[in-house]
């Protein structure tokens, strides 16, 4: 987080409001996916009559929004998941698992939706046939009673957690599924961090490739997206 003076932060609260105000703002609105990484996801989605579409690291849910508005207009039957620490972000111990995004954003509030207020927001806005889920990505999914089509990671961005994701996808997934790993370049910004650092997401990802787990699809800006060959 860049550092500000506090006529900043109080600056921006002014504009903003109090913190409930900035969390309902902020809830189902904020997605950095550009289109053709929004794009990849719909196409992979499209290929299932009755998909199955799991997201690790939701934030503030407008990726979600996104999935969702897609499915519920093309999509009789479908089922989505997404999970995230939530809440629980604010116990998070910073020396027992790195974070790789800040843990308060520049309105100094926790810089990811509570569960229970996204939940309410996106049934607001006509949304149905998704679970929300707050833990340990890893661990929730290895616990999931479902087979996905879709697992769209997003979440810490260690190179140790993302396999942990990826693995435990693998466990729900089947052959034909997609594994879609956000920010898996090595040539743009936070990637190139994420690389430096120990490997990050691009590095989880090639792995499954060269374990021939998964065959790789392609690179969409920064979404690298495999197939699943056999589980």
């Amino acid at each position: 987080m860049r550092n500000r003076s506090w006529r900043q932060v109080v600056w921006q609260r002014l504009r903003w409001g109090s913190e409930a105000q900035i969390r309902q703002r902020l809830l189902g609105t904020r997605s950095d996916l550009t289109e053709p990484e929004i794009n990849c996801i719909r196409e992979c989605l499209d290929e299932f009559e009755e998909p199955t579409y799991v997201e690790v690291g939701v934030l503030f849910g407008g990726t979600l929004v996104r999935v969702l508005k897609h499915l519920s207009d093309n999509k009789s039957l479908f089922h989505v998941m997404g999970i995230d620490l939530f809440d629980d972000l604010a116990l998070a111990n910073e020396g027992e698992a790195t974070q790789t995004h800040d843990k308060y954003n520049k309105w100094r509030t926790l810089n990811v939706a509570l569960r229970d207020d996204l939940d309410i927001r996106l049934r607001q806005m006509g949304f149905s046939n998704f679970e929300l889920i707050k833990g340990s990505s890893d661990e929730v999914i290895r616990e999931l009673d479902l087979t996905g089509d879709v697992f769209f990671i997003d979440g810490n961005h260690t190179y140790e957690q993302t396999s942990l994701d990826a693995q435990a996808c693998l466990t729900k997934a089947r052959a034909g599924s997609y594994l879609i790993f956000h920010n898996a370049t090595n040539t743009q910004q936070p990637d190139k961090q994420y690389v430096e650092r120990d490997g990050g997401p691009r590095k989880a990802c090639q792995d499954l490739v060269d374990a021939k787990q998964v065959e790789y699809v392609g690179l969409f800006d920064r979404a690298a997206v495999v197939r699943v060959v056999g589980v």
